[in-house]
């Protein structure tokens, strides 16, 4: 709970100064998915977007949810998915460096699906 509580302050925190795209994985035995927040224009809060990858498992990427306006509402909406993760045994943390969205890269791929 308290890992949810860390997670959750810290990916707010980064909404409010940085609004750098951000990549959480989430791990359960050989199972590992990623939850990432893309944002459309580095430096700004909004338009962005949660992603969810289970690519590495044989599944796909989907857009979880959007934001246009409302600042805060993917990195909310993303711990309180994470939170969920976590209740159902998985442990999450930053995804390792090459685990990294680009924001073009990651928007691509989430409108292939």
């Amino acid at each position: 709970m308290l890992k949810t509580a860390v997670l959750t302050l810290t990916l707010i925190a980064i909404s409010n100064f940085a609004a750098a795209n951000t990549s959480s994985q989430c791990s359960l035995g050989e199972i590992s998915r990623n939850i990432d927040i893309v944002y459309s224009h580095p430096g700004q809060p909004v338009p962005c977007e949660v992603l969810y990858d289970k690519r590495s498992e044989g599944g796909g990427l989907a857009t979880l949810w959007r934001a246009q306006n409302e600042a805060g509402y993917c990195e909310a909406r993303a711990a309180e998915f994470i939170a969920r993760l976590e209740a159902m045994g998985y442990t999450c943390g930053a995804a390792k460096e090459g685990n990294q969205p680009s924001s073009t890269a990651a928007v691509n791929a989430a409108e292939q699906n």
